[in-house]
């Protein structure tokens, strides 16, 4: 099953006019934003939310305070689910759930939008959704890349989108590497469909 065999057979199971949850999650720069954004295309905005989930992720200032037991001299990352709002990112989904709408969280490059409960199909993207309890989904989605075309797309993305110094993004990529491999990568293990975009390529190694 390759891309668009995959965003396929999702908008057919996510369209038999039932209510669906599906997360979709990784670590930075793995492929996860982008085909969540298409699978929301290919259903219709008009019948499906996207929740981001990096809103819910704790600010740098808190995070500078707090060091991991098997790296001491490193800054956390979004790796370790103790930087996650994760009360408040499931109060939010339930509450979507439940029938309420809400307003997502407003950043510095995604302004607030209401999400509406009238929409049968949510999707749940972001780092954050790993450390979420599986019972809230119907399906979930993991991707995971290699440390070259991790390095590779936050360069693109956090200088040219996100205003960040192209040597910070250098010098941060080992760390979140050293942090993915020994707290993250243990979540893919509760993925219905594990999908590695190493080289750019697209290759589902799970599928349920």
């Amino acid at each position: 099953m390759d891309q668009t065999a995959l965003l396929e057979y999702l908008t057919a199971y996510l369209s038999d006019g039932q209510r669906h949850s599906l997360r979709i999650f990784g670590h930075g720069a793995s492929g996860k934003s982008t085909f969540a954004r298409d699978l929301q295309l290919g259903l219709g905005k008009e019948r499906a939310n996207l929740l981001e989930t990096d809103p819910y992720v704790i600010s740098g200032g808190y995070r500078n305070l707090l060091a991991p037991r098997d790296f001491p001299h490193q800054t956390v990352t979004a790796c370790l689910p103790a930087v996650h709002e994760l009360s408040s990112l499931e109060r939010d989904i339930r509450a979507l759930q439940s029938g309420l709408d809400m307003l997502t969280i407003h950043t510095a490059w995604s302004p607030s939008r209401r999400l509406s409960a009238d929409k049968p199909i949510l999707l749940v993207e972001g780092m954050s959704a790993a450390f979420l309890p599986k019972e809230l989904f119907d399906l979930s989605i993991c991707f995971y890349t290699d440390d070259e075309t991790e390095l590779e797309r936050r360069l693109d993305r956090d200088v040219a989108h996100r205003h960040r110094d192209q040597e910070f993004v250098r010098q941060a990529h080992q760390t979140r590497r050293d942090q993915y491999r020994c707290y993250y990568k243990q979540t893919e293990s509760e993925a219905d469909f594990l999908i590695n975009t190493s080289q750019n390529q697209f290759r589902i190694e799970k599928e349920k």
